[in-house]
Order: structure tokens, then sequence, then C-alpha cells
């Protein structure tokens, strides 16, 4: 958001501005101000409003859905399965249905939606796109999945937030991009009488600078969309499993890569079966053919099938594996596999997958693929031959020798030619003698074909490590890890060396067996006579020469590209760079000029006449057209030289496929006649390859000049230094535009401070004190930005910024730090209906036009009829649960962090706020806690937090500089404190804590301590007392109260639980379930129905929110009256499903009543209960052993009040109707109904 936030202020930013200065301007002029002026006063006027209009235009725009034109529309009609399935399945997700539903031939499903500038408001219409290369690989639970994910995106709020980014790139797009009748009327003026021509020149130089900081800030837009999709695919993706279960989404995920190399083959055999005029009729059915022999070619048995779950580690299986590294997420829109996967397991959700094929939901669905496979012709639609030949061809194709496993994956994608300049460096001198047939079966054996796999394997990790230090690959889990050993990146250049070395050695083995291959059996065509020598040399040559003519028209093809994009990249091209680039495109028509002109030299034999299907070389090739470029025709050269390459590439590749397949069928015949004595010629005649042509060994390219100049850099911000110059070069432009325009006015701004203590605000020179939760009024000089700093009462600067104001006068509204929740409302009298919108922020400073600000609006107001009046209310002071979770995540934070750094360490909710820092951001608290010691040493909520957070390794650190500053300040009640809590040792630190408050009886801190202990030795008169004086510090009370409530109730006392709950959020939050009068309708009421015993009620209150679900199911089933089928729901549960420390010891003794295994919820109960966890354990053990009461109490000793209603919980889930009175007297007093089960 952060991205777009900065597109959005800047972009209207700078058009309410230019709007403002001219309506200003000119209101004023017409008015008659000005004087002297008004002339230049016109001018600016009529200079603001171009600029207006510039910045406006960008607003009119409609951008139509993209999707494939060749997809089919299809209809409920037409088939009525589908859709019922597809409604049904929206209907489930909660998500609109599809407003048109596609089949098109992708290997996809997705979203597309018109959009224009009304849908920042209202949302369009989604459509969906199913790709039938997708149905064709998936089963029916797969696809569901898939379909689920995308009506997941329907559902989805984000999606608002996604077309405000896609405006917002449209609204940039024109103002960067888009060149029109504006700009062709500043190149008029600028080229007229130099008396009004440097109108034009300003004018334009202030365009450049907006298109600048456009540009600059849209780069954050893009940021924004990136991350925005891939936080809405994390999302899709639980959706997705919420219905279909964690792994069909996953295993659709596996097949995808496999399907979608299997679409691309079966498109590009499709365009060679065109060529030769047998079109293809179902290209779904080639595709899943070649993923099927794709299997077996690389020895893959995985390759689009998904292997078994396996049944008792389904939650913990998977299919995708992190790497070592992968592409930097800052500017993917989609997360990498294996994080989805994660995402989709964190929480497993077993579900079966239904196995039928996708294709059954299709109703005539042989017809639907023939007529989308047909749609992918372009032009008149062919005829064409039955799916069966196009299968026959394709096995033709695959049964090719070189994808044949035979030869160990030796030829799959690499080139044995590459590394040699000339023929005779792929042969040994001399050639292998003696016994050739134990040479013949040395070659293409398992190690070889191991040799290239690592070799392989090794090219890639080296890729990828050479990504870590370049900076385009980030570390998974942000730590590299090579061989078993954690590398910086500083390490990472000597690891690549070694690699290298490595390298050298893989690739000396692999060239060796490849000279090894060739050298062997041209020794045994000699051996055998004939022409089989000559023929197999021959084939080589071919090889040979197509390897490096390909290389070298690649890299021509390359700088020509690279060049093109160095030269355009600062958005004007000069005269120097336009002969750069000419020459560029001339190094490609000469590497193509030097293809044609050879073709004739190229000797074809029948065999590869034979797969050419053509008797000449220089026949499958088209007569050469490309002329040289120059300075006039290079827009026309450019246009039609990729198809040149592209033509020339594919026959080359179809010769360099022919030549070795010939190759390898020669060495064959040679082997085999070698091996039976037979000494029987060839028939075939040797081809021959041109004696000169270019050479490319691995690692040889064309000399690339593609540096730019500063200026050029500067121009397109290629760089940190050009970019920070470039964007402060604009912002100095328009800075200076936005001064100049500003007249004088007054502006007010209304300062609220939503922390808890007393600062200092100054703003443009003016300073006010402003106490916690009020405000102050400040009226200043209009100007552009207003500079504001706010101090704490100690003097420390808690944030100093200049705040904008548009460069006129107006309202303004400053929440200091964000630390209030700012609610926008209406209120109404007379007779005009209530105005229930709402919205909510934390934004620091904005500019608002309520009338009453950070005030309460009148009763009433003078006047009749219906009457409004806009309101900007701060919400502040009260504890985080009220004012978290409405904002999202990010703001949330935002407000968590200025309240647990700001907030004075007296106050009401500052341990509150550090608890959910803490839970939220841990990484922020240590930097928080050491800042707020440093301003006040004796802040205990630090002090705690501080221990807290340590390590068993700092806390010892921690506590012994705790207890020398309590040492060298021997009167501090607060450091005194902070050293007693260190101690391990209970009975001492139980002793030491009574002293002190002996020592210090005011002390709050203290106090609460003290109590604790008294409740431990059940000296309950003296420890309420304690517990009285305590609630009494704001800074305790939320906490306290709800103690006391407890200990009020455990002796029987008068509980005034409702004047308790007022000062006291938690209680009020307690008291609230238990009374069940403000949880009517909500998943919440489940637990004023368990307080009654309604347990089928509670538990059926409770299904809308899955975490409130299982926690009343575990209380349901350990209480009084659960039936059997209840007890088996608690059982069925995920074992972390609804537990809590709270929770964990009931079920402990609900599942050793009923037999269950109890580890585990021993172990989470002694882990949640902390100091009481031992205790309790041993008393229910007593319990269990059918101890006495005074035995199983003496066993409990001394614990907390929640840890004894805990205990007491234990034994009364245990022994039901054997439950010692007091002991369940207990539980119900020491408990709430929202923390025990019903005990009757």
């Amino acid at each position: 958001m952060l991205g777009l936030g900065g597109f959005i202020a800047v972009y209207l930013g700078l058009l309410v501005w230019f709007g403002w200065t001219a309506y200003r301007l000119v209101a004023g002029l017409l008015q008659g101000s000005g004087g002297e002026q008004a002339f230049w006063l016109w001018v600016v006027a009529a200079g603001a409003a171009f600029l207006t209009v510039f910045m406006a235009k960008a607003l009119v725009f409609n951008k139509r859905a993209e999707r494939d034109s060749r997809a089919l529309e299809l209809t409920p009609a037409e088939q009525p399965a589908l859709f019922a399935f597809l409604h049904q399945l929206a209907d489930d997700a909660g998500a609109p249905r599809p407003h048109k539903v596609y089949l098109s031939a992708q290997v996809n499903a997705g979203v597309f939606y018109d959009l224009s500038l009304i849908n920042l408001l209202l949302p369009s219409r989604k459509n969906l796109d199913i790709g039938l290369g997708l149905v064709n690989v998936l089963n029916l639970g797969e696809l569901k999945a898939v379909l689920a994910h995308e009506f997941g995106h329907f559902a989805q709020r984000t999606m608002a937030v996604g077309r405000w980014v896609y405006i917002a790139q449209q609204i940039a797009a024109h103002i960067v991009g888009k060149r029109d009748a504006l700009d062709r009327v500043l190149a008029t003026l600028s080229r007229i009488d130099l008396r009004v021509a440097w109108i034009g020149w300003g004018l334009s130089l202030i365009v450049w600078s907006i298109r600048s900081l456009v540009e600059i800030t849209f780069r954050g837009v893009v940021l924004a969309q990136r991350a925005l999709s891939r936080e809405m695919e994390y999302q899709a993706d639980l959706v997705a499993a919420s219905l279909t279960g964690s792994d069909a989404l996953v295993h659709a995920l596996h097949k995808l890569e496999a399907a979608d190399d299997g679409f691309q083959r079966a498109l590009r055999f499709a365009a060679r079966e065109f060529a030769q005029d047998r079109p293809v009729k179902d290209l779904f059915a080639i595709q899943s053919r070649i993923i099927e022999h794709m299997r077996v070619v690389l020895n893959d048995p995985g390759h689009g099938v998904v292997p078994a779950v396996p049944t008792e580690a389904a939650p913990t299986h998977r299919l995708f594996h992190t790497e070592i590294a992968q592409p930097s997420q800052m500017w993917a829109t989609h997360p990498p596999s294996a994080a989805r996967e994660e995402n989709l397991k964190r929480r497993y959700i077993a579900c079966a997958i239904d196995a039928r094929p996708a294709m059954e939901l299709l109703h005539g669905a042989q017809a639907l693929r023939e007529r989308v496979s047909l749609g992918m012709f372009n032009g008149q639609a062919p005829t064409c031959v039955d799916t069966a030949v196009s299968l026959e061809q394709l096995e033709r194709e695959f049964a090719a020798l070189s994808l044949s496993r035979r030869y160990q994956g030796l030829y799959l994608g690499r080139s044995c030619t590459r590394t040699a300049r000339t023929l005779a460096e792929l042969y040994a001198a001399p050639l292998p003698s003696g016994d050739l047939l134990q040479a013949l079966d040395s070659l293409y054996l398992p190690d070889d074909g191991q040799a290239i796999e690592q070799l392989r394997e090794r090219e890639r990790q080296r890729a990828t490590l050479q990504g870590l230090m370049d900076g385009g690959l980030r570390a998974a889990g942000g730590v590299v890890t090579w061989k078993g050993t954690t590398l910086s990146r500083t390490q990472l250049p000597a690891v690549i060396a070694e690699l290298d070395d490595e390298l050298r050695v893989l690739r000396a083995r692999v060239s060796g067996h490849d000279q090894r291959c060739r050298s062997v059996h041209l020794a045994a065509a000699n051996t055998i006579g004939g022409d089989w020598p000559a023929l197999l040399r021959g084939y080589l040559a071919v090889l040979h020469y197509t390897d490096h003519t390909i290389a070298d028209l690649e890299d021509a093809n390359l700088l020509y590209l690279q060049t093109f994009h160095s030269v355009i990249a600062d958005g004007r091209v000069s005269a120097k760079e336009l002969r750069k680039l000419v020459a560029a495109c001339n190094q490609v028509q000469r590497a193509l000029r030097h293809v044609y002109a050879q073709a004739g030299r190229v000797q074809l034999n029948a065999p590869l006449a034979q797969a050419l299907g053509k008797p000449q070389w220089s026949q499958c090739l088209p007569e050469f057209g490309l002329v040289e470029a120059d300075e006039n025709n290079i827009n026309a050269w450019m246009k039609a030289a990729g198809s040149w390459v592209q033509v020339t590439l594919d026959a080359l590749g179809t010769l360099r496929d022919a030549s070795l397949e010939e190759l390898l069928r020669a060495e064959n015949a040679v082997a085999e006649r070698l091996r039976h004595d037979e000494a029987s010629p060839t028939d075939d005649t040797p081809p021959a390859a041109p004696g000169d042509y270019p050479i490319r060994l691995p690692g040889e390219v064309r000399q690339r000049d593609l540096r730019q100049n500063l200026w050029q850099r500067f121009l397109a911000a290629d760089g940190v230094f050009p970019s920070v110059a470039r964007v402060a070069v604009a912002a100095s432009i328009v800075a200076g535009v936005l001064w100049a325009g500003g007249t004088v006015g007054m502006a007010e701004v209304v300062a609220y401070n939503g922390l808890q203590q007393t600062v200092t605000v100054a703003i443009d020179g003016q300073s006010a004190t402003i106490p916690a939760n009020d405000r102050h009024v400040f009226r200043l000089s209009e100007r552009a930005s207003h500079h504001v700093e706010t101090r704490a009462a100690n003097g420390a600067t808690i944030e100093r910024f200049d705040a904008p104001s548009g460069g006129h006068g107006g309202q303004f509204a400053y929440n200091v730090a964000g630390a209030a929740l700012l609610l926008n409302w209406r209120a109404s009298y007379g007779s005009a209906s209530e105005d229930t919108t709402r919205s909510l922020s934390t934004t620091r400073w904005e500019r608002t036009q309520a009338q009453d600000i950070f005030s309460a609006p009148p009763e009433t107001v003078s006047g009749k009829g219906s009457q409004y009046r806009d309101v900007l209310t701060a919400v502040s002071g009260r504890a985080p649960h009220e004012l978290l979770g409405e904002l999202g995540p990010e703001r949330d934070l935002a407000l968590i962090t200025a309240h647990a750094q700001w907030d004075d360490a007296g106050s009401a909710y500052l341990q509150q706020w550090m608890e959910q820092l803490r839970s939220t951001a841990p990484q922020a608290v240590p930097g928080i806690v050491t800042e707020r010691l440093q301003r006040n040493p004796q802040d205990v909520v630090a002090l705690r937090m501080q221990q807290d957070i340590a390590t068993p390794e700092q806390r010892a650190q921690v506590c012994k500089q705790h207890t020398a500053a309590a040492q060298a300040h021997p009167d501090a009640s607060a450091l005194q404190y902070a050293a007693i809590r260190c101690s391990s040792d209970t009975p001492e630190r139980d002793q030491a804590f009574l002293a002190a408050q002996a020592r210090w009886p005011n002390d709050p801190w203290l106090q609460r301590a003290a109590a604790a202990v008294q409740v431990g030795q059940l000296h309950l008169p003296q420890a309420q007392a304690l517990y009285e004086q305590a609630a009494r510090a704001p800074a305790l009370a939320d906490e306290v109260l709800p103690m006391l409530a407890r200990l009020q109730r455990y002796r029987g006392l008068a509980t005034d639980l409702p004047g308790m709950a007022q000062q006291s959020p938690s209680l009020a939050s307690i008291v609230a379930l238990e009374g069940g009068e403000r949880t009517q309708g909500t998943p919440y009421h489940s637990y004023y129905a368990l307080a009654h015993g309604q347990l089928d009620t509670a538990v059926s209150e409770a299904a809308a929110n899955a975490n409130v679900h299982a926690r009343i199911v575990r209380l349901a089933a350990a209480s009084k009256g659960a039936s059997a089928a209840l007890r088996q729901q608690a059982r069925a549960l995920p074992d972390s499903a609804g537990l809590d420390p709270i929770i964990a010891p009931s079920t402990w003794a609900l599942a050793a009543r009923e037999g269950w295994p109890v580890d585990a919820l021993r172990a989470a109960t002694l882990q949640g209960t902390g100091e009481d966890g031992a205790h309790i354990a041993r008393f229910f053990d007593a319990v269990q052993a059918g101890s006495s009461q005074q035995q199983a109490e003496a066993a409990l000793g001394g614990v907390s009040l929640v840890g004894r209603g805990l205990a007491y919980t234990m034994a009364a889930v245990l022994l039901g109707e054997r439950c010692p009175d007091a002991w369940r007297r207990g539980a119900q007093q020491l408990l709430f109904a929202s923390e025990r089960p019903y005990l009757g």
C-alpha cells in the first residue's frame, strides 16, 4: 500500500494543486487582484490550467479485459453440468458467480474483467476463463481446487485494492507514455518567436519533471501490485484448501509444469504438421501423448504424475522443495510453489480427491477439444487429418535416437560439437585401436549419464549462486546453505570459484566422452571400410556447421536486442546511438546473409533430404530479402528482422536435429556391422558442409558496448545515483513551481494527542503543550508544507516531518504519531435520517472538510429541515483489543509501535501494547525496550519485558544488569522489583517481594507481586487488600481487577462485576461472554449457552468461527452431561485446534478419564501454565492415584488463583460426581464461564 499511496499522493497532490492554483488565481484576478503583477499571474494561471488538463486527461480511460480472442464462450444451456458445478463451487466459496465463462486452449484458469475510472467505487463483473490444456491433465478433484482458487479471487476484498492498483497503472501509463495534442501544443509554442517560446520551454520542463516523478512513484505502484498479487494468491489458495483439502491444489500445481511443457510441444508439433499439410485435429490428444513420452525421455516417473500421499504423514508430505534461492519476490506476482504448498499445509485439511477425469465435466468434450484446436489456426480453418494420423507421426518423432534412454540423456538440450573449433578436434588423435568391441561397450554407460546430470545440476547451482551474489536471487529463508554449511555473501565468490573448478573437470569428462563416442565409431568405420568413414564425417560436419551457425546468429540477434534496449532506455535516440543501433542491426543482417549465401554449399544426402522434406538445403530456406539497415529504413527493417531470424533459426534447428539423428543412426549401423563382422558398404552418399563458417565456442560473443553515459543514465533513472539525481532535479523543479504559485493565506491545523503522555507540538514555529487524549488548534500561514515537530515530556523527539498542505489554506488534522484511531462520520439534525457511513484510519496528517475536528458535534444546530455535519472523531485511551483489527496488519502494527514506544510508563495499557508488539513484531521489541530504558531506567514495564524476551543465556546477563542497578540505587522500588523478579528461587523470591512491599507499601507493582505471594500461601484477606490497592494504579487496573473478582468470588464475598468491568476492558469482555447480552447472533454467544449447560446449542452457535468452535467443542466435551458423540468430536480435533493454556488442563483431564493419549496434553499444560504447571501436574497425579483431598491439596501447594481454578476443574472433570464439592465450587468461583467446562 505504501507504493500505491505514494503514487496517489503524488498524482492527486499535483492535480489538485494545479487545479486549485488555476482556480484561485483566476478567481482573484476576476475580482481585481494582482495589480501590476496581473499579467504574470494570468500567465501562471494559464500554465496551471494547462498542467491541470495534462494531469486530468489520464483519468479518462477504459481498459478492456484482456482475454484470448479465440476462446469459446460457454452457456448454461450448452454445458448444464459445468455451470451447476461452477455455481455450487462459487456459492460454497462465498463468491459471486462468474458473469461469463470462456473455454480457451491455455494451460491455465483465470479471472478477467473490464476496468474504468468508475471501478474505483464499483467492482467490475468478473469473467472466468478455463483452459482446456489444464482440464486435459487434471482429475475432477484437482480442477475443483483450481477453480476454487479462482473463486477465492472473486471473493477477496483485496480485489478492490487491486482495482486501485490497476487504475493507478493506467493513469501512470497515460502521463508517462502517451503523447497527444497537448504535447504538440508545447512543441509548437517552443518553435515560434522567442518572446513566446520560453513559455513552451518552461511548461515542457515542468511536464518532464511531472512525468519523471510519476514514473518513479509508479515503480512503487508496480511493487504494490506484485506484493498484492502474492498475498491474493496465498489467500485464494486457502479458500481452495477449505473446499477441496490441502492436497488437491498442490497436485494441480505439480502437474502444471508438465501440462504446460506438453502443450507448448504440442503447438510446435502442430506447426510442423501444418507446414507438411497435415493439420492437427485434437491438440489435447497430442498434449497427453507428449507428457507420456517426456516421462520416458526425462527418465522422470513423476513427470505429470502425482505420487500417492502417505496416509500416516499426509500433513508433512511435500511435493515441492525449497531451492537454495529463488527469484527476488520484489517483482514476482506469484509465490514459489514450495511456499504455496507450505501455506496450504500449514493447517492441513484432509479431503478425498475425485479421481475422475476433469473432461467428464464438459458435455461433448471431444467436439469442444476439436473446436478449440481448430480455433488456434489463423485465417481460414483448414481440413484436419484424423487424430490417429497425427499420433502416428508423433510416435515417429519420439522414436528419435537422440531421445532414447540408451544415450543416458547426453543429447538432451545440449550440443556435442560446440566446444570444438574444428572437426578434427571432435576426434581423438590417433584414433582408438585394439579391441573396438570393448571400446563400443564402454560408451554410454550409466556413469556417463550420471556425469551429464551432475554437470547440469552443478551448472544450475552455479547460476543460482551467481544470482545470489549479483542480487537477482534471494536465499530461501534468508539463509544460504551450501553442502551443510551456512554461507555469508562475502563467502560466495570462493564457493563459486571452487564450483568452477569442479565444472571444468565435469565438462572435460563429458566432452571427452563425446570425443570418445565419435572416435570409436570412426575407428570402427575405418575397420569396416567403404564409405562409412566419409558418411560419419559428413554428418558430423553438418552438425558442427549448424550448431555454430545457430550460435552465431543467436549471438548477433542478442547483440541487436541489447543494443536496442540500451539506446531507447532514456526515452530518446541520439544520432550517435542511431548509428550504433544500425551497426548492431547489420550484424544480424550479415549473419543471416552468410547463412543464405552458403546454403548451396550444404549438400544433403538421401536420409537428410527425406528428414527435411526437400532434396536441397536451399529449398528449406526462403529467398533472402532482408537488406542492410540504415538510418532511413531502420523502422521497417526492425519490423521485418524478427521473422527472418526466427524462420532461419527454425530451419537450422531442423537441419541440426536431422544431422544428429542420422549421425547416431549411422554410428549404430557401424557398430552392428562390427559386432557381426560384416563389411557391407553403405548406399548413402556423405553429406557436406561449407568449409568456412562462423565459429562460436561457449562464452565467445561479439564485443558489446552497452554502457550509457551519465546523461543517458540520468534520463533513464538507471542506477541509484542517476535515479536519486533525476528525482531530485524533477522534485526541485516541481517544488519550485509549487512555491512560485503559492499566495498568502491561512491554514488551520487541529492536532490531537492519542499518546498516553503529555507532548509538545511545534508547527512552523508555533508551539503548544497537549495532554493525553486532548487537542489544540494551530492557525498557520499558507505554504506548500508545514514543518511539524513533536516532543515527549522529557524532550525526546517523537516525530519530525514536513506535512503537505497543497499550497493553499484549508483544514488539516494532525494525529500525533498516528496513535489515535480516527473515525469519519456524519451527525444528523432535524428531519435528516441517520447516516451510518463510517470510515476508519490512523492517518497521521490529512486534509479534512469536517466541521467538528476532534471535538463533539453540537447537540442542536439552528435552521430547519435536514442538516448534516461532518465529524472527525479521535478514539484513544482504550485497550488495544478495542482499537485493533479494523485497519489491517500494517496499520495495526504502526499503531501498536507508536503506543509501545511512547506511552507513559504509568499509563493504563502500556503492558498490553508491549505484549501486542511482542506477538506481532518480536524483532522490534528489543530496540523499543532499550530506548524506553534509556529515557527512563525505572520503567517497570520495559524492565519486565527485557527479562521476558531474553533467551535463557541472555536472561542471566539481563538479570545481572538489573541486580547491579538495584544495588546501585537501593531506594528505587522499581529497580528492586525488577531485581527480585529475576530470582529463580521461588520461596526466596516470595519473601523478598513481601519484604519489599512492606518497605514500599505504596508501590503498585510490589503490591501486585506481594498479593500473588499471599494467594499462593492462602492468605486470602491479605491478598485481597493488596489487590484492591494495586487496582488503583492505571497501569495495573486492567490486569488486577479480574484477579480481584476471582478472589472475592472464591471467598464468597459480594462482587460488583459490572462496576469493576467499567474500569477493566479485560474483565468487561469476560463478563460479556458470561452474560450473553452483547454477544447474541455471534459465535461468542456459545459461551453463554455453555454456562447454562446447553452443550449442543453451544457447539452449534460456535460453528461460524473455527477457533471458537474448536474451543467450545473441547469445553463442552469435558462438561457434565456431554454425550459420547460430543466427546468423540473433541477427540477428532487436530492436536492444536482450540488448545490454549486455559483449555489444555480440562482437555487433559477428559483424555485421562476416557483413556485417550495424554502426553501431548500434559506437555501443553506444563508449558502453558508457567510456574503453576508443575503444581497442577502433581495435584492431578495425586487425584488420579486416589489420594485424599488433603493429600491432593498438599501436592497442589502454592499456586495462583487461575492455577488453582484449573486444578480444581481437572479434578471435577476426572471425578465427575465423586469430586468434592469444595473443588467443584472452587473451579466455578475462580474461573469464569468462558474458561471452564460446564460443571453443573
